[in-house]
């Protein structure tokens, strides 16, 4: 999921890099393979919600009480596992 984040976030800073050296945002609009582009991004970005909804899911089954949480609740609590005195 990571992979696929990082080429959805390159060619997210690609595009705005492109969008602030061009003036004419029309011009930016109109290149070759713009839509077709963001098109494959969104669908890579469905990819990586879902493997982090199923993650979140294994860790749900786990830990019953995690069921009360929302997800972002649960991935602020996951990120701080390494210090066991926050995750209470």
């Amino acid at each position: 999921e990571g992979k696929r984040f990082k080429m959805v976030d390159n060619t997210w800073r690609k595009w705005m890099t492109a969008t602030k050296q061009t003036p004419k945002v029309v011009d930016i609009c109109v290149s070759e393979g713009l839509c077709d582009k963001w098109r494959e991004c969104a669908v890579l970005l469905d990819m990586v919600q879902k493997g982090l909804e199923d993650y979140l899911e294994t860790k749900r089954s786990a830990f019953a009480r995690f069921y009360f949480l929302s997800n972002d609740e649960l991935l602020e609590i996951l990120s701080q596992t390494k210090d066991p005195t926050r995750v209470q």
